[in-house]
């Protein structure tokens, strides 16, 4: 069944209830109320809602770390805790969780393929804030969207692509959101970077780079090789789950956990209804929680920087590395910067681990 397709019957049957689709990576939750869309929910952290307050100016970290801390106190919806202290108005909050969620619907219209399932008349338990979105809409607006990806990627293949500004950068008026993420264009940042730095989706960072490039003020250059996945090909097979799942545990006794993880993930993602393949990654993910968190890499621990300045901007370190580098101020702990990083919690601690056996950092 065509996504677009899928969305239509459920509103021409005037459908309640709750869509879950997933393509392996992320799952996503679309909530349904007589046929209208009213949330949307994800496991990809940039579209949790204080990330894409962040990545659209309406945030700083440090008020997205204080609400998640009130909200992990309370247990009130993080929405409401931001216009409890001021931090947006109802108003404003209405209209950012809309595009949240259709922002998050779009990216499902560029999923070559996903699995999905329909839960009839069931519905999150707590008060959600009120939004209404006409499903003939989003699909219109979706397929321009599927349009827009794929002259993009034209022009912007990769993520690992170097934007550089080769004339003054028009801001959009009125789009903070654009504003904040083009002033990490430094002509040295990957598209990857900047998607980090700014809790930003790729879409959203290359869209933003592409209107820039209409305009002819930015060009993308320098493509970095992306991290490669290991496995044994030598009888010119494709690389299936297993074999991602052998190289994963090799090297893990190797303590290349970042590698490993990456292995774990790609294998789940290549095969996510291999009961084998997704036991075996939960287990070496289990293995490396273990260790990461045996040499002290626990939330409650403050990193420290164990370099200089002019060292660490010359460090060949991944994106991620970077990102958590920035944040280490001798105040946050690892569950702090957690709370203000768009990286999941086990590729935080995996990454911390990494810095602190190259020595990049030491713990409190």
């Amino acid at each position: 069944m065509d996504f677009p397709e899928l969305l239509q019957w459920l509103a021409r049957g005037q459908k309640t209830g709750t869509l879950v689709v997933s393509n392996g990576e992320i799952q996503k939750q679309v909530f349904f109320k007589d046929g209208r869309i009213i949330a949307s929910a994800s496991s990809d952290r940039t579209e949790h809602l204080g990330h894409f307050l962040v990545s659209h100016g309406f945030l700083d970290e440090l008020t997205l770390a204080k609400a998640i801390e009130m909200q992990e106190g309370n247990r009130m919806l993080l929405g409401k805790i931001l216009m409890t202290i001021g931090a947006i108005g109802q108003t404003e909050l209405e209209n950012m969780l809309r595009l949240k969620a259709e922002e998050s619907i779009y990216e499902i219209f560029t999923w070559p393929e996903a699995d999905f399932q329909f839960m009839e008349d069931e519905l999150p338990a707590f008060d959600l804030v009120p939004i209404s979105i006409d499903v003939q809409t989003l699909v219109l607006r979706g397929a321009k969207r599927l349009d827009d990806w794929i002259r993009i990627r034209e022009s912007i293949p990769s993520k690992h692509y170097v934007p550089v500004a080769v004339g003054d950068l028009v801001v959009p008026e009125g789009n903070p959101g654009a504003e904040h993420l083009l002033k990490y264009v430094n002509d040295d940042r990957t598209i990857e970077e900047i998607a980090l730095e700014t809790h930003s989706s790729e879409f959203y960072v290359c869209r933003v780079l592409w209107e820039q490039m209409q305009l002819n003020h930015v060009k993308v250059v320098r493509p970095r090789a992306a991290p490669e996945l290991h496995a044994d090909q030598s009888n010119g097979d494709a690389i299936d789950a297993l074999a991602l799942i052998e190289a994963a545990t090799t090297l893990l006794m190797e303590r290349d956990l970042v590698a490993s993880l990456r292995h774990v993930r790609a294998a789940c993602n290549l095969d996510p209804d291999d009961e084998e393949v997704q036991t075996r990654s939960r287990e070496i993910e289990d293995d490396i929680r273990a260790l990461v968190q045996a040499s002290g890499v626990k939330q409650s621990a403050v990193p420290q920087l164990n370099v200089g300045l002019e060292e660490l901007t010359s460090l060949d370190i991944s994106a991620q590395a970077g990102f958590l580098l920035s944040r280490i101020n001798g105040q946050y702990d690892i569950g702090t910067i957690h709370k203000i990083s768009p990286i999941s919690t086990l590729e935080t601690e995996v990454v911390l681990w990494t810095l602190l056996e190259a020595g990049h950092i030491y713990l409190n």
